[in-house]
């Protein structure tokens, strides 16, 4: 059988993403190639994240099927194989003797002859495991190999959601819908729905009214007033942390790990070009991201500043509100990033620490009657509820604010808001907002 391109180039991203690449920074080089059509592109991106993201799940089922570690394999063999079994099983318009033969196929373009013969058996004994007829030596390990999430990050949600670990775990396998904000100070909402509707651009309202969800797919910058600075990409879960911090015109704002700069614009929307706002981020390539989206969607009180959010800074200090969207495990985005569900987690400590520094820096520029949002795009309570409580019981010139969220499903504890990928269909995520009494 004639060698699928297709097929070829999504081994040889897993293969770049197993030596250390990241897949949103490997799929660009992929679809790169000048002989794919739009199809191709299509179905090579689904093949190669949905891959990724059911790796786990598929390197279990294949193991049943291969007498030596799967560590021992060849990884091109493992890639194929994995790669092939995922087209059998989750994509319904791969018939599962193509998906086979066309991984056998491609042994011969790795080089993998003496392979052709395994690839063929174990494929066709695994197309048809029953993964429901399992034994399992814990209801953890379950967890991991049914939702293919690495058993740190299925401990974490266990022990923080005893009643609901298996629906959010469950949830994490369902992408959110993408949402778009718009910019107000260039196109009022509803003018820029007869826009979207002109150019026949499907989409949904959302319970945030200038956040719509685009229903159709295609590239971002390919909708109408992209380049005119009408909209930016946003989820409801960001722009939600900005409308609680109370911004007014005229206020001093400060983000202080503001990269790519969501939630600055969000700021600058209510701003309406008053004001100021600084974003900072460590990296001076994120920076230009940010400089980037304000020159086109006309933002004049953006300033970008190099700096990390735990160093205090005297000249950074009176502002009026402080954006503290905090570096975290990023459990919550793990639908959007499947190279997450494999994350090391040794490091929360000292995520932990560095939040805590971040946030106590804060409140230090923080002026009287002002507030501190504080939010993470991870469930981890450690995270979340804990550095909150931990900072108020230290803090007694603060409060924490009351939230009541719009969106359904967002759960409110103590006027700290967690929105769960399985209630909200949103990203993972937590706000809580601070305000300086004296």
């Amino acid at each position: 059988m004639a060698q699928d391109l297709n097929r070829k180039l999504v081994v040889d991203g897993l293969l770049k993403v197993e030596k250390s690449g990241f897949s949103n920074l490997v799929l660009p080089s992929l679809l790169s190639d000048g002989r794919l059509s739009v199809q191709d592109k299509g179905f090579i991106s689904n093949l190669f994240y949905g891959t990724i993201e059911r790796k786990i799940t598929l390197d279990y089922i294949l193991g049943r099927f291969i007498s030596k570690p799967l560590k021992k394999l060849d990884r091109e063999v493992l890639a194929i194989m994995e790669s092939g079994l995922y087209q059998i099983l989750y994509m319904n318009s791969v018939p599962s003797f193509a998906a086979i033969n066309q991984a056998v196929s491609l042994c011969s373009s790795f080089k993998k002859t003496s392979a052709k013969g395994l690839v063929n058996a174990v494929l066709r004994k695994a197309a048809e495991y029953d993964i429901n007829t399992a034994k399992f030596s814990s209801d953890k390990e379950k967890m991991s190999v049914l939702y293919s999430i690495s058993e740190e990050i299925v401990d974490i949600v266990m022990k923080d959601y005893p009643e609901t670990y298996e629906e959010i775990l469950k949830g994490m396998l369902i992408t959110p819908s993408l949402t778009i904000n718009v910019n107000t100070t260039k196109i009022p909402v509803d003018d820029f729905k007869k826009l979207l509707d002109e150019k026949g651009v499907s989409y949904k309202t959302t319970p945030l009214p200038n956040c719509l969800e685009i229903t159709q797919g295609g590239a971002v910058t390919a909708l109408p007033g992209f380049e005119e600075g009408y909209f930016f990409v946003q989820g409801l879960t960001s722009r939600y942390s900005i409308s609680m911090a109370g911004i007014k015109a005229g206020d001093n704002v400060l983000d202080l790990c503001a990269a790519p700069g969501g939630k600055t614009f969000a700021a600058a929307i209510y701003l309406d070009n008053t004001g100021s706002i600084i974003s900072c981020d460590p990296n001076p390539s994120r920076l230009v991201l940010i400089e980037n989206g304000a020159k086109r969607m006309g933002f004049e009180n953006i300033t970008t500043l190099e700096n990390l959010g735990q160093n205090y800074r005297e000249d950074l200090s009176g502002k009026d509100v402080i954006i503290c969207d905090v570096p975290c495990s990023g459990i919550g985005i793990i639908p959007k990033k499947p190279d997450l569900r494999y994350k090391k987690l040794d490091d929360i400590k000292q995520l932990c620490s560095l939040q805590r520094e971040i946030l106590s820096t804060a409140s230090r520029y923080i002026k009287t009657g002002g507030r501190i949002v504080y939010s993470t795009c991870t469930i981890n309570k450690a995270e979340n509820q804990q550095q909150i409580t931990e900072f108020l019981a230290s803090h007694e010139n603060f409060r924490i604010v009351p939230q009541d969220c719009p969106v359904p499903g967002a759960e409110n504890d103590n006027n700290m808001v967690t929105f769960l990928p399985h209630t909200t269909k949103c990203d993972g995520f937590f706000i809580a907002v601070l305000e300086k009494v004296w």
